[in-house]
């Protein structure tokens, strides 16, 4: 039992504040950071499984480390700080390229081959079942051509990340995630917890939103008649495309949003701002991908692998209609973040403290 004079420990506000609202996007930061393992993700939510105040007084660090908990990142232009974009493709040497140019697949592989890293931590599609997603530590190149563009439903990255260091004993990690799992990564560093001395590299992926496994697939089953065991992946574009042996079905983005997880509705970034390379769509173009290099050390990871030619770029001037689709898509999603956040506190219903601070009273 807790002493009285003992403040409430910070799950306790997490669970209120993050999980109990539905804000909770399952990177498994929280379980990652626990330094006495206290937290564990069980039947898709956070749990405190014993009393951690027995051992850690006014511990905070699962609160801290939450991407959703308050903000890391000042308002920034809708693409986040970087130092360059370009388009970029795989050479492909005998590895199966894919939709998207198997950037970041090239760029692990790459890294592997030359022990630039030891391992990679990412989410692979579970056997048989393309949307629902695992996460992966691997230091095993085959195993990296599932990592290229599943990012639209959940996975606890950040706990891969954690068994990365402590069970597999990896010092030099190229960590690949979504938005959220980013801004997870650089909470650990900002606060200085002992597993980010292991981070190598971060690469990010777009993301317009996550979607909840579950209820995306009874959307499909009812409306569409497509079921589970027949997708075979979904891409975005200006719209989504659920593409299954008998074709492609593209569902407009408002239709789709019905499905999507609820703290996903109010995230503002769609190009991983935080990472050291971001990596994502090139629409209109076919098997290319857009790059951001944010970083000196993505700079530098990215033009290693230039220099030894796994991967082809060219500059994005060349296509001004990829640039001018990206910067739409990040601006859309800042609006529609704001604009649910604002019309959340004008109903008085909870607001993530993530973006608290950039809500006020004017109208969007």
């Amino acid at each position: 039992m807790r002493s009285k004079n003992r403040l409430p420990l910070a799950f306790d506000r997490l669970k209120k504040m993050i999980i109990d609202q539905g804000f909770c996007t399952l990177c498994g930061a929280c379980e990652a950071a626990c330094p006495v393992r206290a937290i564990k993700i069980v039947e898709e939510k956070p749990q405190c499984i014993y009393d951690c105040a027995k051992y850690l007084d006014h511990c905070s660090i699962c609160y801290d480390v939450c991407p959703h908990t308050e903000a890391l990142l000042i308002e920034t232009p809708n693409l986040g700080c970087y130092r360059k974009i370009l388009l970029a493709q795989a050479v492909e040497r005998g590895m199966k390229v894919g939709p998207g140019g198997g950037v970041v697949t090239a760029l692990l592989t790459h890294a592997l081959e030359k022990d630039i890293i030891d391992s990679a931590v990412f989410s692979e599609a579970k056997a048989g079942v393309p949307m629902e997603l695992k996460p992966l530590v691997s230091s095993v190149q085959d195993d990296l051509l599932s990592a290229v563009e599943i990012h639209f439903f959940p996975s606890a990255v950040a706990k891969a990340f954690r068994s990365a260091v402590l069970e597999h004993r990896k010092q030099r990690i190229a960590f690949v995630g979504i938005p959220c799992h980013v801004l997870a990564l650089r909470k650990l560093e900002v606060w200085q917890h002992k597993l980010a001395e292991n981070l190598k590299i971060v690469i990010g992926l777009f993301c317009l939103w996550s979607f909840s496994s579950s209820k995306l697939l009874r959307y499909l089953s009812r409306n569409y008649g497509i079921k589970p065991s027949e997708v075979q992946r979904i891409a975005l574009t200006t719209e989504y495309l659920i593409h299954t042996k008998k074709g492609i079905t593209s569902i407009p983005l408002q239709e789709i949003k019905s499905n999507v997880l609820n703290r996903c509705r109010t995230c503002m970034d769609f190009s991983s701002e935080l990472a050291d390379i971001s990596v994502g769509g090139a629409n209109p173009l076919k098997n290319w991908s857009t790059v951001i290099i944010r970083s000196k050390t993505g700079e530098d990871f990215f033009n290693d692998a230039v220099k030894h030619k796994a991967i082809r770029t060219k500059n994005i001037d060349e296509e001004p209609d990829v640039f001018l689709q990206i910067t739409k898509m990040a601006t859309n999603k800042k609006r529609t973040a704001l604009r649910e956040a604002k019309k959340r506190k004008r109903l008085s219903k909870p607001i993530p403290p993530a973006i608290e601070s950039f809500v006020d009273d004017r109208t969007t």
